[in-house]
């Protein structure tokens, strides 16, 4: 599959990502997204099936997202939106976290979910929740999980489950 990314920066799951979609035949290519109009280039010229989002500081423009399936990795649970999800998190104590794949849409982070994984938030004094290592650790690792789901979904031609279907087990904000 053609997948292209659309990325802030080349960070730690934006790589890892990269290199788990290779090692399954994926072709991917990166753009940092800088602007509609990079971003839309970027989608001219790589004709992809599928965009993914690892990491994201704007909001994927609308001709491309009504154009192309986008995939966004939002590190935060069902229902959860908006920027500084794992600073909230540990921030309010919260003993369980995750990672949602939602499908972009006019609503940020407030898509249909494609795929969804929670995990422990660590709390040791050997290892306290900070932002860098949770990011590193649990959510790049539910991240990855989340996104090979995904698009095995979408490969399978079954489609994302609608937000407002969680109801009560989204614990976030919707």
């Amino acid at each position: 599959m053609r997948i292209l990314f659309f990325t802030h920066g080349f960070n730690s799951l934006t790589q890892r990502l990269l290199v788990e979609l290779t090692e399954r035949g994926h072709d991917v290519s990166i753009e940092f997204d800088i602007s509609d109009a990079v971003s839309e280039e970027a989608v001219a010229l790589w004709r992809p099936e599928l965009i993914v989002a690892p990491y994201l500081r704007r909001a994927i423009p609308e001709s491309t997202w009504r154009n192309h399936p986008c995939l966004v990795v939002h590190p935060g649970i069902v229902g959860d939106r908006g920027p500084s999800a794992i600073d909230w998190a540990i921030q309010e104590g919260e003993a369980r976290w995750g990672v949602t794949v939602l499908q972009a849409n006019e609503v940020m982070d407030g898509g249909d979910v494609w795929a969804h994984r929670e995990f422990d938030m660590p709390g040791s004094a050997m290892r306290p929740p900070t932002k860098s290592s949770v990011y590193r650790n649990e959510v790049t690792e539910a991240a990855v999980s989340a996104v090979l789901e995904a698009i095995s979904r979408r490969e399978e031609g079954r489609a994302p489950r609608p937000l407002a279907d969680f109801g009560a087990e989204a614990r976030g904000t919707l």
